[in-house]
């Protein structure tokens, strides 16, 4: 049963993004992260804005399976929901390792789209999981997502998680990241001092960097994510890439 009485971060987040899928206590918790966090309402909307761009961008470009990683709650404009505007056979599984996120995130997406539990901090026992196995087909290009997700790791695990996850896609593949810049961001960040644009670049080590390269998303000046998209080379990738 869906425990409603205790705040959930993820569903907080939900809330203040304009979702639906929020209760009391949850709505209780988002006022007082804003107290803590003003910018914290502007740096989500920044990320998902660009994440649903990137993904728009990727799938019109062909590319049909997507992996969204630390993933929260779906508020729309949801992966799943961006994917599937241009691509309606999408595969799109989403991980994250709060229990209760995927019990309700199960409850929030259509057949065809998967929730399971995973923890970011295991990005090898993510990728064998028996969930992904037969629905995600790692032969083949997929976009990989990791939105506000590995500043809730510290710097060198972060990057030790990256660069498995990178390893792991294969040619054709893209990387959709965005982090909260300085201190404005997440109260879950890890980072001391907060992140900057070269640390967001470090993830993207061995893919080539979409131009305009690390950006500010959209969103109030002095409250933005840092968003960077990255394509994986290889060979007979040229004609998939898409700027």
């Amino acid at each position: 049963m869906l425990d409603t009485s205790t705040p959930n971060l993820a569903r907080a987040c939900d809330y203040l993004l304009g979702g639906g899928a929020s209760f009391a206590a949850d709505r209780a918790l988002a006022a007082r992260l804003e107290a803590l966090y003003p910018g914290l309402r502007s740096v989500l909307f920044s990320s998902r804005t660009y994440a649903a761009g990137a993904v728009a961008r990727i799938a019109r470009g062909g590319v049909d399976q997507y992996l969204d990683l630390c993933s929260g709650l779906p508020t729309t404009p949801a992966p799943h929901e961006t994917a599937q505007v241009f691509r309606p056979g999408a595969r799109v599984v989403y991980v994250d390792r709060d229990a209760a996120v995927t019990q309700h995130g199960r409850a929030l997406v259509p057949a065809g789209v998967r929730f399971v539990a995973g923890d970011l901090a295991e990005p090898e026992a993510v990728l064998a999981s028996a969930d992904l196995a037969g629905f995600i087909d790692f032969s083949r290009p997929v976009c990989l997502l990791l939105t506000l997700a590995l500043q809730v790791l510290d710097p060198g695990t972060a990057r030790a998680v990256g660069g498995v996850l990178v390893r792991a896609l294969p040619p054709g593949s893209y990387l959709v990241a965005t982090v909260a810049a300085g201190q404005s961001g997440l109260p879950d960040a890890a980072w001391p001092g907060g992140l900057s644009s070269a640390d967001l670049a470090s993830f993207f080590a061995g893919l080539d960097l979409i131009s305009p390269g690390v950006q500010e998303g959209p969103g109030d000046a002095g409250a933005r994510a840092l968003c960077a998209t990255g394509f994986k080379p290889g060979p007979r990738t040229a004609a998939v890439r898409h700027d």
